[in-house]
């Protein structure tokens, strides 16, 4: 059986972690574009001619099977039926401003919510839950006074809970190991949430409210998080 970690464990793990993934999809950002590898690497024009011709051949023969392929019919069906339901369900304006504001990307042992950059928005770093459960005392907060995020720090004499918000331009990310992850819509509100499936991990919630990305995660269930998330004011 997993041995269950403290609070001071958790909070740890969890913020090394947060940091770890944004430093290194800080270095893949960084990294030159097609484009400006494109300028410092040249191919001679032969080359390129050659892999044209190669491309185009390829392109060619892959045509005329796909063309006789049943599969490939199949494929165009069920292709038609799902852009038919996405833009059925495009006409719902809560999943209309879901698609196209959040971008939520799943990796092995993380998942990463983002929005395309967005006009700036107010950053109040004293934004808090009405609701605290009883027992919890608010003991650290941190917050960037130039937007980057905040983080506050609840803590009980056996757990953690661990509130960040950002603006919704920059990126979150939760851990995704050892979770069941489902949505819930309460008074038209989406929450992300990955609820722990063993005693070695915690949850997360994540939401979006004005601008701003909020997750709460801990070591206590997900239906207490939700109702801190509620009664969140932003």
């Amino acid at each position: 059986m997993a041995e269950k970690m403290t609070s001071s464990d958790y909070l740890f793990e969890a913020l090394l972690t947060q940091a770890v993934i944004e430093d290194c999809m800080r270095e893949l950002e960084s990294l030159p574009s097609e484009q400006e590898l494109a300028k410092t690497l040249q191919y001679s024009p032969r080359h390129i001619s050659r892999m044209k011709k190669m491309f185009s051949s390829d392109a060619r023969r892959e045509a005329v099977a796909r063309f006789f392929s049943v599969a490939k019919k199949t494929a165009s069906v069920a292709a038609v039926i799902l852009v038919v339901i996405f833009g059925m369900l495009m006409l719902n304006p809560n999943v209309r401003a879901v698609v196209v504001d959040t971008i939520i990307e799943w990796f092995d042992t993380f998942t990463r919510f983002q929005s395309p950059q967005t006009a700036p928005v107010a950053f109040d770093t004293s934004l808090r839950p009405s609701y605290i459960p009883e027992g919890f005392v608010e003991e650290f907060a941190d917050g960037d006074i130039e937007g980057e995020s905040v983080m506050v720090v609840y803590r009980n004499d056996s757990d953690t809970i661990v509130l960040i918000y950002t603006p919704i331009s920059a990126s979150l990310s939760v851990n995704n190991e050892n979770v069941a992850y489902r949505e819930l819509t309460i008074d038209g509100e989406l929450f992300y949430i990955f609820e722990s499936t063993n005693m070695a991990t915690g949850s997360n919630v994540v939401w979006e409210s004005n601008g701003l990305r909020f997750s709460l995660f801990s070591m206590v269930s997900t239906d207490t998080l939700l109702l801190m998330a509620q009664s969140f004011s932003a």
